[in-house]
C-alpha cells in the first residue's frame, strides 16, 4: 500500500495537463501505458495514469514477479492489446538490457492467457480492430491470443501452455526490426532479406539462450515454427511425422495471424476468406485436428469482423455462438444505411439476420476505435431487437 501511494505521489508530481510527460509510465504489472514525450490532454487522463501507473525513466522496466494481475471493472480488451504490444515491443527491442527477461515474457504470456479466458471475444476483436503500429510485436501478440483461445480446448498443462505462448512472443526476436520494415514492402524479398528470414528460427533461439532461457520446449518451438507438413519448411525441412505437434499449432496460428493482418500496401484478407484458405489445405498442409479447432474456436466470422446481413443491415460480429457461421452481431447501420444511435443485437441463426458477406471497414464507415466499448466488461450500449 505504501509503495502504491509513493508511486501515485511521484506520478502526480510529474504528470501535468498540456505538457509532455518526462518519463515512460508503466502499469504495475509491467505493461507500458504511455511513452515519454506524449502529452496529457485532460485532467481525466492524468488522473487515470496516476491511479494505474508507476514512473520509470530510461531503459529500466519496473521489477516484476510472475504476477498476471487482476481484471479491473473497466477492463478494455482494446487497451490491453495496445499495452501488451507496447510492452513486448520494448522487451524485444531492449533484449539484454531488460532485467528478468524470462520472467517478463512468461508473465506477459500468462496475462494474455488470462485476458483471453476472461474475454475471448473481446481479445479476438482487438486482434482485428486495433490498428497496427510496430508489426513484429503486434503480430506476436496476435499469435499469442490465437494460441490462448485454441489451447484452452486442448487441456494443456499450464506450464506447457505458457512455454507455447512465450515461444510465440519471442519467435521473431532475431528479425523484429526487419519484419517492421518488410511490413511496408510490396516488392519481393532481397537475397539478404531472404537469408535473414531463413536463419531467424535458429538465431532467435540462440539469442534466447543468451538471455537465459533454458526451457527446451520453448527453444524447440522457436526453432521449428516454420517447419511445414510438405517438408518445404525451414530451417530443417522436417517431414510431418518429425514435427512436434505444438510447433505445428504455433505455425498454424502464425499463418492465421499473418493472413488476418493488413499490410501498408494491401488490406487484410477478410476473415472468412483467410480461414477458408486454411481449411482447404486441411490434411495437405495443416493437421485436420487443428484446422477444425481453429474454425470452431474463431468462427467463420470472428468477433471484430464487419458483416452485411440478409436484411441489408451492417454491423460487427460481437460474440461467437455454438455454430461457426451463426454469431451474435452488433448492428451499426440499418437497411437504409442510416446509423443507429445505439448498436442493435442480432442473432445470425435467424433468417433475416443471416450473414451474407464480410465487408470492409470503409464500407461500413465507422472507425474501429469507436467500437472498443462494445467489448468492455461493463458495457451497457446494446439494445436487443431480434
Amino acid at each position: 500500500m505504501e509503495a502504491t501511494q509513493e508511486h501515485n505521489s511521484a506520478l502526480s508530481e510529474v504528470l501535468k495537463v498540456g505538457e509532455a510527460i518526462p518519463t515512460d509510465v508503466y502499469a504495475r504489472n509491467g505493461l507500458l501505458l504511455l511513452k515519454k514525450g506524449h502529452y496529457i490532454l485532460n485532467e481525466a487522463q492524468r488522473e487515470r495514469l496516476v491511479s494505474m501507473g508507476t514512473p520509470h525513466a530510461g531503459n529500466n522496466l519496473p521489477p516484476v514477479e510472475r504476477d498476471i494481475g487482476k481484471i479491473s471493472n473497466d477492463f478494455s480488451p482494446f487497451e490491453e492489446m495496445q499495452y501488451a504490444t507496447r510492452h513486448l515491443d520494448y522487451i524485444l527491442g531492449a533484449g539484454l538490457a531488460v532485467q528478468g527477461f524470462e520472467v517478463r515474457v512468461r508473465a506477459l504470456a500468462d496475462r494474455l492467457a488470462m485476458m483471453t479466458e476472461h474475454a475471448p471475444d473481446g481479445m479476438l476483436a482487438s486482434l482485428l480492430l486495433v490498428p497496427l503500429k510496430n508489426y513484429s510485436s503486434a503480430h506476436s501478440i496476435h499469435v499469442g491470443i490465437i494460441l490462448s483461445v485454441l489451447s484452452r480446448r486442448l487441456a494443456l498443462d499450464s506450464e506447457v501452455r505458457n512455454s507455447l505462448i512465450s515461444a510465440a512472443l519471442t519467435m521473431n526476436i532475431a528479425i523484429a526490426g526487419l519484419m517492421d520494415g518488410m511490413h511496408h514492402q510490396s516488392a519481393p524479398l532481397t537475397d539478404i532479406q531472404r537469408s535473414l528470414v531463413d536463419g531467424h528460427p535458429l538465431l532467435s533461439s540462440a539469442i534466447l539462450r543468451e538471455l537465459g532461457i533454458a526451457d527446451e520446449l520453448w527453444h524447440l518451438l522457436v526453432q521449428t515454427h516454420h517447419e511445414k507438413w510438405d517438408g518445404q519448411g525451414y530451417p530443417y525441412g522436417l517431414s510431418r511425422e518429425n514435427i512436434e505437434s505444438l510447433s505445428h499449432l504455433l505455425h498454424l496460428s502464425d499463418i492465421t495471424a499473418a493472413k488476418l493482418a493488413p499490410r501498408s500496401y494491401r488490406t487484410a484478407l477478410k476473415p472468412n476468406t483467410a480461414l477458408a484458405q486454411i481449411f482447404l489445405e486441411t490434411d495437405i498442409t495443416y493437421d485436420p485436428q487443428y484446422t477444425q479447432l481453429l474454425v470452431k474456436e474463431l468462427g467463420i466470422y470472428p468477433p471484430g469482423c464487419f458483416v452485411r446481413l440478409a436484411n441489408d443491415e451492417m454491423g460487427v460480429v460481437l460474440n461467437r455462438r455454438e455454430r461457426a457461421n451463426e454469431p451474435c452481431i452488433a448492428v451499426l447501420r440499418g437497411s437504409d444505411g442510416v446509423p443507429f444511435n445505439k448498436p442493435q443485437l442480432r442473432e445470425a441463426n435467424m433468417a433475416p439476420y443471416r450473414i451474407v458477406a464480410c465487408i470492409d471497414q470503409k464500407e461500413i464507415g465507422i472507425r474501429p476505435q469507436y467500437l472498443a466499448k462494445l467489448w468492455q466488461r461493463n458495457a451497457a450500449t446494446l439494445t436487443r431487437l431480434n
